[in-house]
């Protein structure tokens, strides 16, 4: 499409004739509205007479949205199924199916070509350090982690050269997961599959937006009514597994001898597409595995010792399809049994090349943790030991706070969650459970909440993987509670054990948050349930197909008119001068896996932000006062001014003005290993309000703050490299407010409660007590800067098992 722009064969808009004409196609496309709906209006008389669009209908609309480009092409493969029972006619019963899927190399290619992810790509390993030493290794991206560098340095030092010197690898990533596609009633579902490539960083493949991460395929979704009911049991993995292999087919040759591919960096390299990684729950998993659900998809652990810190031998791939080949035989291998394998004797990774699929499981962040270990097993059986009333009478006694979800009615009634309730929970939920439970159980509590934050770190180091095996071990080592209280017999749990290879599994690959199967979930909206509803629902999977492929034509040429506008002057970019074949082998360093030493990124803040205008202006202190509670606001702010302000002579009173903010926010950016992403943090200081018949309650929100008033460079850096608060002191904030000019002060002033200084962590919830700080019977009050204030924090009570009952939020 380029090059027919540069001719003058096509207009800057494709077919459309400008910008208003794409424009109002684009939004009749995603407005969800139908195509009769879409027909009526393209017909009236104002859009006719007035708008005047290049098409007169929908089927003219429709054409030029067919002719933009659009990704790899689909194709429709028909198999049959075989019955075991016989019709009216005495012959055997019959169903036929059907696969669409795309070219699993075209998708790799159309990916590694996307000019959007230029700046976002990597074709060789690296290896990062936090310093010239070299002993703390960091691992984020997939390119930093151990599988890239081995499978990299096999081309440079194994002498059977499995892959070529300097070879470009793409580690293809897989997800796939079966979903209800009908609403509230019906049995219709899909079972897609998708695709991306772990060159592309994974900040990007998160982004459902970014497409880096496409349908690939649709797997049948049948009952095969046509089989008896045993049969279909069986029959169902061998379904799946013929279906992956008719869609995988193409990556055994490319992986073997790779392809060339124009890449976005504007070279031409041979690329080697080789799995990588597969995203799948824990029952897919054992699908793919070809082994039953009540055994580990990645090590042959006995069932006896499933849940148990043991080490188990990993699956070997050479063993388990020898012993597969024997299924059906008249005499099937022992490994069979003892690998607890299902009879599929052709799985579809079989002829992969360079593929251990059994390491090609990633962590599940989703299923495994949050939904599993989490809300299925620790939050139930505490609620076991503490009671569902005494848990929930703490939810609801939880104080605010603008960055925790308020559970008003408490967590016992909830019957469906969702991932971002679960990590809510998570936030609070071991502090909230401390002496309502016996202290071993808060250990395990703490551990396991512990073991999901660490492995939800976006970028690891060799300490935080410590960490990660440190809290896995304490679990195991009060976990006895839990049988010694009769909640538990036994912990031959799935989930539990996955726990156990999550520290392999991130050196393998990378950090777990770039495998998450949330990414899954979120896609099936895009990919099939949205394509469903566009449907007659007969005969839909086609429909599905028509509908996704449309609007990704129009999402991909959006795509290229931001990028072309961006580069429109930059001609030197696409002069063919820049292709370069690099099929050859090459002895440049790019072509290496590089040792890089780097330091871990410190984190920074914006400053505090502010309302433009003050939204209660002119307020008087004797109102802070019983308003706000600011009882002591007159001389606090009397030693304030006289220490940092000595010019001025102004006489403070009740009856001064001073305009009163609501709340002040800024962007936090946290530590480079904890996420990639900025969070919102606010500091609300409002009273009692009423709106109408609305009671609106108090907020008077916790922070740390600089306990030392002359200090001036403070910030999250000091917080996260000491590892210590001892500069910060817990304070309760009031009053966020300016004074008038008279008082030559140009800051802005919050009056804050101090609490007294952090004491010691407890154990075992590891969670430092505060209490008030006083002084003559009242609590002790200051004034300070806002810039003084670090970041909101939130205080849970130390309830004790009588409540009181009119403790609210």
């Amino acid at each position: 499409m380029r090059d027919q722009q540069r001719k003058g064969q096509l207009g800057d808009y494709g077919p459309f004739v400008d910008q208003a004409d794409w424009d109002l196609a684009t939004w009749l496309m995603d407005s969800g509205a139908s195509q009769t709906e879409i027909d009526k209006f393209l017909k009236l008389d104002v859009t006719r007479m007035r708008t005047r669009p290049s098409y007169a209908g929908k089927q003219e609309l429709l054409r030029k949205i067919d002719a933009l480009p659009s990704g790899p092409e689909w194709t429709c493969h028909m198999f049959v199924v075989h019955s075991d029972q016989l019709d009216y006619n005495g012959e055997k019963c019959t169903e036929e199916l059907d696969i669409w899927c795309r070219d699993p190399v075209a998708c790799v290619n159309e990916l590694l070509a996307n000019p959007l992810f230029r700046e976002h790509l990597k074709f060789a390993p690296e290896k990062l350090f936090t310093d010239d030493s070299k002993e703390d290794q960091i691992i984020h991206e997939m390119w930093t982690a151990q599988w890239w560098w081995d499978l990299q340095a096999r081309s440079i030092h194994c002498d059977d050269k499995t892959l070529p010197l300097g070879a470009t690898i793409a580690p293809v990533i897989l997800a796939s997961d079966k979903t209800q596609l009908s609403r509230f009633s019906g049995d219709k579902e899909a079972w897609p599959v998708y695709i991306s490539v772990g060159n592309i960083a994974k900040s990007v493949r998160r982004q459902t937006s970014k497409r880096a991460m496409i349908l690939l395929g649709y797997i049948p979704v049948t009952k095969l009514e046509c089989l008896s009911e045993a049969t279909c049991k069986d029959r169902l993995p061998l379904q799946f597994h013929y279906c992956m292999s008719y869609i995988l087919k193409p990556l055994i040759e490319a992986g073997k001898e790779g392809v060339l591919m124009a890449c976005a960096d504007n070279l031409v390299q041979r690329v080697f597409p080789i799995l990588a990684a597969y995203l799948a729950d824990y029952p897919e998993q054992c699908l793919v595995a070809c082994h039953q659900e009540n055994s580990c998809p990645i090590c042959e652990i006995a069932p006896s010792d499933r849940g148990e810190p043991v080490l188990s031998p990993s699956r070997n791939p050479t063993c388990t399809l020898k012993a597969l080949k024997t299924c059906r035989s008249s005499v099937p291998s022992p490994d069979i049994r003892r690998l607890c394998l299902r009879a599929v004797d052709k799985p579809f990774w079989e002829d992969l090349p360079h593929t251990n699929i059994f390491q090609c499981f990633t962590p599940d962040l989703l299923h495994q943790l949050h939904k599993g270990v989490f809300k299925d097993h620790l939050v139930k059986w505490c609620i076991q030991l503490a009671g569902a009333e005494e848990v929930d009478r703490r939810f609801q006694a939880l104080p605010d706070h603008p960055c925790l979800r308020y559970f008003k009615k408490g967590i016992s009634t909830i019957s469906q969650w969702t991932g971002c309730e679960h990590k809510e929970m998570e936030r609070v939920f071991a502090s909230l459970i401390y002496g309502a439970v016996p202290p071993h159980v808060t250990a395990v509590a703490r551990a396991v909440i512990d073991f999901i934050y660490y492995a939800s770190f976006a970028s690891h180091s060799t300490e935080t993987l410590r960490r990660l095996q440190d809290a896995l071990d304490t679990f195991h080592q009060n976990k006895q509670v839990f049988i010694d209280h009769h909640i538990r017999t036994h912990f031959r749990i799935p989930k539990i054990h996955m726990m156990e290879h999550y520290v392999a599994l991130i050196r393998s690959k990378g950090s777990a948050d770039g495998f998450n199967t949330e990414l899954s979930e979120r896609l099936h909206i895009d990919c099939a349930k949205e394509g469903y509803r566009a449907s007659n629902k007969k005969n839909y999977t086609q429909q599905m197909i028509k509908y996704l492929t449309r609007h990704e034509a129009i999402d991909a040429f959006k795509s290229f008119l931001a990028w072309t506008t961006d580069h429109r002057t930059d001609t030197s970019t696409y002069s063919d001068s820049d292709s370069q074949m690099s099929d050859d082998i090459s002895d440049n360093e790019s072509d290496r896996p590089a040792d890089i030493a780097i330091p871990l990124l410190s984190s920074h803040s914006t400053k505090w932000k502010l309302a433009k205008e003050p939204p209660y202006p002119h307020v008087s202190l004797q109102f802070l006062k019983d308003k706000h509670g600011a009882v002591d606001i007159v001389p606090a702010l009397t030693t304030y001014l006289a220490t940092k302000v000595p010019g001025s002579r102004v006489t403070r009173s009740n009856y001064d003005l001073v305009d009163v903010y609501a709340k002040i926010s800024r962007f936090l950016l946290s530590p480079q290993q904890l996420t990639d992403e900025t969070q919102k943090d606010s500091v609300r200081a409002t009273p009692f309000q009423h709106e109408r018949k609305q009671v609106i309650p108090q907020h008077f929100d916790t922070a740390l703050v600089h306990d030392d008033l002359e200090a001036e460079d403070i910030g999250l850096k000091v917080c996260y490299k000491t590892h210590t608060h001892s500069s910060y002191r817990v304070a309760r904030v009031r009053v966020i407010f300016r004074l008038p000019g008279w008082f030559h002060c140009d800051h802005t002033l919050a009056y804050i409660e101090w609490f007294r200084q952090i004491g010691e962590p407890n154990e075992p919830l590891h969670m430092s007590p505060v209490s008030y700080a006083t002084r003559e019977g009242r609590h002790h009050a200051a004034i300070v800067p806002i810039h003084s204030i670090l970041r909101s924090c939130h205080l849970t009570p130390k309830f004790s098992r009588q409540r009181n009952a009119t403790w609210t939020a």
